[in-house]
């Protein structure tokens, strides 16, 4: 019984597969991120509208949801709510708005599931793994107001390149030695190229360009690792999925930090 026990137990560290699709697309949407914060709010909004697209495109798909269309829709609406509060707010605070865009995409979320006609298998499901997305969204949101804010732009590139390095050492994942030692060495090396960029490029400390990178690229590698564990994320979609939300986990938490420490 013992023997059989342990062949059945769980690995406490589990595998994480290759996904080069998914360090690729976390690169070039850093990347389209970090220009777009320098040329202004208008910008960044609509990078973070394209990745909130993908997402409402695939997130269904990844999770399996019974509603797909139900669910890209309040993706949708939740998105442009959050985005757009955002965008129109132009005094501080910048996301003063955000709690009622959030508020509204729950209640459609809710109302989306009374409308439904399949008998609402697996609803609890349904509505939780909408408003995950939906609270994903509204984090990434948050990058929209910090172009408005002092070296708020700064702060978006010091983020990116830790989000960006921390998709780099997910391609050590399948190595077994180095499994364990994944979401560390995402942490390090994310808060070691934000020092160097904040340092060198834009002139702020290295103790703040250090916390903003090491938080960044740790939320940003915990997401994908979580979804890495979906049996559909070898699907290219969902992959792109994945990206995005690792992109826009960690924005409300880059807002903070960086409006406390930097602005």
């Amino acid at each position: 019984r013992a023997a059989a026990a342990a062949e059945a137990a769980v690995d406490p560290v589990p595998e994480m597969l290759l996904q080069p699709l998914v360090t690729i697309a976390v690169l070039a949407l850093a990347g389209l991120v970090t220009i777009s914060a320098f040329a202004g709010p208008v910008l960044v909004a609509v990078s973070v509208a394209l990745a909130a697209g993908v997402m409402a495109w695939g997130w269904p798909a990844l999770l399996g949801l019974p509603s797909p269309r139900g669910s890209a829709f309040i993706l949708a609406v939740g998105s442009l709510a959050a985005i757009g509060t955002v965008l129109t707010t132009t005094s501080d605070p910048y996301l003063n708005r955000m709690p009622a865009a959030l508020a509204g995409s729950m209640l459609v979320a809710f109302v989306h599931q009374l409308a439904r006609r399949d008998g609402r298998p697996r609803l609890v499901e349904s509505i939780a793994s909408n408003i995950t997305a939906i609270a994903i969204v509204v984090s990434g949101a948050s990058l929209v107001a910090l172009p408005r804010t002092p070296n708020g732009d700064w702060v978006v590139a010091i983020s990116a390149s830790a989000v960006a390095v921390s998709a780099l050492t997910d391609l050590v994942g399948g190595s077994r030695r180095l499994r364990a030692w994944l979401l560390p060495l995402a942490m390090l090396f994310g808060g070691a190229v934000a020092i160097v960029v904040g340092v060198t490029l834009a002139d702020v400390g290295w103790g703040a360009a250090a916390l903003l990178g090491v938080l960044a690229a740790g939320i940003s590698h915990a997401t994908r690792r979580a979804l890495a564990m979906l049996p559909s994320i070898s699907a290219a979609r969902s992959q792109l999925v994945s990206a995005s939300a690792s992109v826009l986990t960690g924005g409300v938490v880059i807002y903070v930090v960086g409006r406390y420490f930097l602005g």
